[in-house]
């Protein structure tokens, strides 16, 4: 089957046209759409691509958490791209009239992507270029579903927690941070068993998707595959 990078038409920073430029360079399928919920998607793989000076704003709005939400309602891995730098941000601000103080929107950008990774399990990548970004949304986009050298199954090893319920949660689908906030809430994993997905999706970083994906590997009968088990090399 043909794997095709979904781009959404509405997307219009620039970093679009250098993706395409990429894609039709390496004979990789893309098709622009509305894609609704973010700029790049494939497989159940959701990118959102911000420029630095979108992300501070969006930050501060509020906009970019209720856009993580939806990602994390409608796709299993999400990513999150930001081009520019935060010295660029803050001179561009200067130039506006605006003074705003390097340090604090330093400290707003880190301690913001390191809450947003903790509370959504999403990948954060920040890149100084547009170019760089787009090269790296294309070589993402290249290398799903695909295997690295022949050491890769040995390197992927779970690593264990210091509580087994924690390690039964991450491999049903969670990361640490969601699998210790269940457990406090619901305090048991016969009681998350037992809780449907919508009372799974009160717990913060938990979307329709996650839910569902939970509560079938631990009630289901059959076999539950995982979908990023990888079949092919690159």
């Amino acid at each position: 089957m043909t794997k095709v990078m979904f781009i959404d038409h509405r997307e219009k920073s620039g970093l679009e046209e250098l993706v395409r430029k990429y894609l039709d360079k390496n004979n990789l399928y893309h098709q622009t759409r509305e894609n609704l919920i973010t700029d790049y998607a494939f497989s159940s793989v959701g990118i959102e691509a911000k420029t630095i000076h979108d992300y501070m704003q969006s930050l501060q709005s509020g906009h970019l958490q209720r856009q993580l939400q939806n990602l994390d309602d409608n796709y299993n891995t999400m990513i999150l791209v930001i081009h520019g730098t935060v010295d660029k941000y803050v001179a561009d601000a200067r130039k506006g009239g605006r003074r705003i103080p390097y340090a604090r929107a330093w400290a707003s950008f880190v301690g913001s992507i390191a809450r947003f990774m903790t509370d959504y399990d999403v990948h954060v990548v920040t890149f100084p270029d547009k170019s760089s970004a787009a090269r790296f949304i294309c070589k993402r986009f290249e290398k799903h579903g695909t295997l690295g050298s022949s050491s890769t199954y040995r390197m992927m090893r779970k690593t264990a927690s210091e509580d087994r319920r924690v390690d039964i949660l991450r491999a049903a689908g969670c990361s640490q941070a969601i699998a210790n906030r269940m457990l406090e809430h619901f305090g048991s994993i016969a009681e998350i068993t037992s809780a449907n997905p919508k009372e799974l999706q009160t717990i913060e970083g938990v979307g329709k998707i996650r839910a569902k994906r939970i509560s079938e590997c631990l009630n289901s009968e059959d076999p539950v595959a995982d979908e990023r088990v990888k079949l092919s090399r690159a």
